[in-house]
């Protein structure tokens, strides 16, 4: 039985929508001739056609607004573990250090 409750929201990036599955849906939209122009653009240079560039922006904006929504609820005793380890002091992780402190594979010649 809950005898308070606390609510949490946290953002949860599900990409099982912009998965490669068996389309069936088709959706149409009207856009400017600059937006079509504009997509058309940064579909050429991520080297995505039109349909998989398109799909991909909305769902991952879909997400994005759908994000707020989702939420965690807690017990009281749930709730302040979470709160009191949100609260405990930073601990030193000089192996993390370390590897953040290194140049990444991308910055690496």
């Amino acid at each position: 039985m809950l005898a308070a409750c606390h609510t949490l929201y946290v953002q949860e990036i599900l990409m099982l929508a912009i998965a490669q599955k068996n389309r069936t849906e088709r959706l149409n939209v009207r856009v400017t001739e600059d937006q079509a122009r504009l997509i058309r653009r940064a579909a050429k240079e991520t080297r995505a056609n039109m349909s998989s560039f398109l799909v991909e922006s909305a769902c991952l904006r879909a997400e994005e607004a759908l994000a707020s929504q989702q939420h965690f609820v807690y017990t009281e005793k749930q709730w302040n573990a979470f709160t009191a380890a949100l609260d405990r002091p930073e601990q030193d992780k000089p192996r993390l250090r370390a590897l953040l402190s290194e140049p990444s594979i991308l910055e690496r010649r």
